[in-house]
């Protein structure tokens, strides 16, 4: 088992890892088991604290991106980062990166957790992940099945059908738009959308608006012809 999950006082989860345990591991355990008890750690007042092995800064990021995207949990801490009093004893360091998945889409960044914004020149594949801490401009389509996270707005100059993520880092000031806006699941900042099937004859554009996301249609500017003498 790579991980212990305890509740603490003062409200806190407390999940102990393994310390050799695999980064991979450690992130499967985790989204299986507060899976199993989504109801209960959903929210903003959930807190969770990670001890018993010392992660990367991108390990770190990434687990608390995920608690912030699936549970709404914005309360993220790690033992090794509190003061030295406040520590457990007996963590184990690891230089361990987080293993890649075959389907990861190449960034420009080769840390893609501090990409700030980036162009995809391809459409993405179902199976394939985007994370950006800026804005993303696909210039193809985001197939079903295919997911697209940003810390600022999203841009897909095709068809969107998969999973579309702006203001993954709490920003409400983003949009999401698309020349064919049909996500399987719209998310922009903390609020959930999920769209019926329509006809797409123009570009739409989503957006956070008095606590819900708004849909609007992008109309083609018009254009004044002139004669050149």
């Amino acid at each position: 088992m790579s991980i212990t999950i305890k509740g603490k006082s003062g409200g806190v989860l407390e999940i102990a890892m393994q310390p050799l345990a695999s980064y991979v591991d450690i992130r499967q355990s985790v989204s299986e088991k507060l899976a199993k008890n989504r109801d209960f750690f959903t929210g903003a007042d959930a807190k969770v604290r990670f001890s018993g092995k010392v992660l990367s800064a991108a390990q770190k990021k990434e687990l608390r991106r995920r608690l912030f995207m699936d549970y709404d949990i914005k309360n993220v801490t790690f033992a090794d980062e509190e003061p030295e009093g406040l520590q457990e004893v007996g963590t184990v360091t690891t230089g361990e990166a987080p293993a890649e998945s075959p389907n990861r889409v190449s960034l420009v960044s080769k840390d893609y957790f501090n990409a700030k914004s980036i162009f995809i020149s391809h459409t993405l594949r179902s199976g394939q992940r985007v994370e950006c801490e800026g804005d993303i401009v696909v210039l193809g389509d985001v197939n079903d099945g295919a997911e697209v996270i940003a810390g600022g707005s999203i841009a897909v100059m095709g068809a969107l059908r998969g999973l579309a993520h702006a203001g993954a880092t709490g920003r409400q000031d983003v949009v999401v738009a698309a020349q064919v806006l049909g996500p399987k699941q719209l998310r922009i900042s903390g609020k959930i959308a999920t769209l019926p099937d329509r006809p797409a004859d123009v570009p739409e554009v989503a957006e956070y608006k008095d606590g819900t996301i708004v849909i609007r249609r992008l109309k083609p500017e018009k254009r004044i012809a002139t004669r050149s003498e």
